[in-house]
């Protein structure tokens, strides 16, 4: 078995000809014979036989099959067939594409050699060892978080990769190469391997995803620099994702020993079980994670259960790859990860697009809360992420992360009676804000909000603070430095002034001048 369209460019390469009609894709030629007038008898003619003819004899006949005619000049076939307008020799024309049909036959042997290799538990790396004494070009296989599997040879490219959290892993900026030229998508909605170029490489890359169901669990990519690819390549490439899907299933390698631990640590804090933030902070030191300056929860969940292929240990993985600096514990079918960082800010954009690739390829959402620096209030931002979950489970997301600082409004007006949870709608930089101006005695939060209370007007609030203009805007960049606030923002600004209302009405709070801001 060999594709048609493998034979034709077979010939075209061999003989320098063009080959006009029709090839319809993947299709498949089993052998090759000479047409005869007992075939033309017959009129239809053996399927998945590729049979050659001169035009002069029989390309005045209507037949029913695969069919190449050859000398056809500036003529065309009666029937639907392949045609060359040069005159070529029958028997040199059968022996190049019994060429290929016995290339394809090598094929099919190395097929059973993987199959071998599969069924004897051999594993990854055997597998992909023994494709590549086919292909002759370097095989990569990589899961969803663009973290390194398995490779042969050995991968060792510091140009585009590098270690993260001790597993070889492509760099940020070769993901986002794929996402911008849109391999990323096409291996998402491809289930044939496809060859494509990228960006300042001469040779082609061959990539496929690598499916459980219909899940993308991770993708094979082959760098094409020993030598160009063929037909017979894709094909073998197709079946060896198929066996690799078939080994991950029966691979244990991402076990998560921590796991339990993890888990009853998570629903300790979410539960309020711990008396101080020291012992929150020792705990969590004890599980491996260093305390960071500030914190938030990603919550993953699936679109629909059923979508769940693999065993919990592989997403956990996965998202302790993308997610540095966590630790993540199972609530149900959900998979709850707390990270700790010294930025003031939540995903960074090389993170926000590893992870938006993750939950597409595995059919999943996730919700992300906002920044917070006290562990004890963990239970109200894990709430946060949860009621978000449940509201997109139900009205359908496009994009797979939903962010708690999009929604915060219409979760306060759903929640009002929860004074906590109310309480966590608060944007973390006001907070921020509020304990920096008691511990310094400073007056940012004041001048924030004489300017809300001037309809942000820079001029009208110097003059009702006292200051000079040029002084203002001082103060709101240190604010920008200090607490990140963007005062450029539309929906930040309202942000902003929702928390200084909503701080006023929960904690009747009068916000007391201290010395003047330097």
């Amino acid at each position: 078995m060999a594709y048609l369209s493998g034979i034709i460019e077979e010939i075209k390469k061999t003989f320098h000809v063009e080959i006009h009609g029709n090839c319809q894709d993947r299709h498949t030629i089993d052998g090759i014979r000479f047409l005869t007038d007992t075939d033309v008898a017959i009129s239809y003619l053996s399927p998945n036989i590729l049979y050659l003819a001169s035009f002069s004899k029989y390309g005045s006949q209507m037949l029913y099959g695969d069919i190449l005619f050859i000398d056809c000049q500036e003529k065309t076939p009666v029937s639907d067939a392949l045609s060359i307008s040069e005159e070529l020799d029958l028997i040199e024309l059968y022996n190049v594409i019994e060429d290929v049909l016995l290339c394809y036959q090598q094929v099919e042997i190395h097929k059973q050699t993987l199959f071998r290799a599969l069924h004897n538990g051999l594993g990854l790396d055997a597998l992909l060892q023994t494709a590549y004494k086919f292909i002759q070009n370097p095989i990569v296989l990589c899961d969803s978080s663009y973290s390194v599997l398995s490779s042969y040879p050995e991968v060792s490219d510091d140009v585009n990769l590098e270690i993260r959290n001790h597993r070889l892993s492509l760099k940020s900026v070769f993901s986002e190469n794929m996402k911008h030229n849109r391999i990323t998508d096409h291996i998402y909605h491809s289930v044939y391997p496809f060859a494509t170029k990228v960006d300042d490489y001469p040779y082609d890359w061959i990539f496929q995803s690598v499916r459980i169901k219909r899940a993308v669990i991770g993708y094979v990519c082959i760098r094409c620099i020993e030598r160009e690819y063929t037909d017979a390549d894709l094909d073998l490439i197709h079946s060896l994702t198929q066996m690799i899907s078939i080994q991950l299933q029966k691979d244990d390698s991402y076990r998560n020993p921590q796991g339990i631990k993890y888990d009853m640590f998570l629903r300790d804090l979410f539960a309020g079980h711990f008396d101080s933030e020291e012992i929150i902070r020792e705990q969590l030191s004890f599980l491996g994670l260093k305390p960071g300056s500030y914190y938030y929860l990603v919550i993953c969940s699936f679109r629909n259960p059923s979508m769940k292929l693999m065993a919990d240990h592989y997403y956990i993985q996965q998202l302790s790859l993308i997610l540095p600096d966590s630790i993540t514990g199972i609530f149900g079918n959900r998979f709850v990860t707390l990270v700790a960082t010294s930025e003031m800010r939540t995903l960074i954009e090389k993170q926000e697009s590893r992870l938006e690739t993750f939950l597409t390829m595995n059919h999943m959402i996730a919700a992300v809360s906002y920044l917070y620096d006290t562990l004890k209030d963990s239970s109200a931002y894990f709430a946060q992420c949860n009621s978000l979950i449940l509201k997109k489970l139900v009205t359908y997301s496009e994009h797979p992360i939903i962010y708690y600082r999009d929604h915060y409004f219409s979760q306060v007006v759903d929640a009002l009676q929860n004074k906590e949870l109310v309480s966590a709608s608060i944007h973390p930089a006001i907070k921020f804000m509020q304990k920096h101006d008691k511990a310094n005695h400073t007056e940012y939060l004041h001048t924030l909000e004489v300017f809300f209370d001037n309809n942000r007007n820079a001029q009208a609030t110097a003059n009702a603070l006292f200051i000079h203009k040029s002084t203002l805007f001082y103060r709101f960049d240190k604010m920008r430095q200090l607490f990140g606030i963007h005062l450029d923002d539309k929906d930040a600004l309202f942000s902003y002034e929702y928390s200084l209302r909503l701080l006023k009405i929960l904690f009747h709070e009068i916000w007391q001048t201290g010395s003047p801001i330097e």
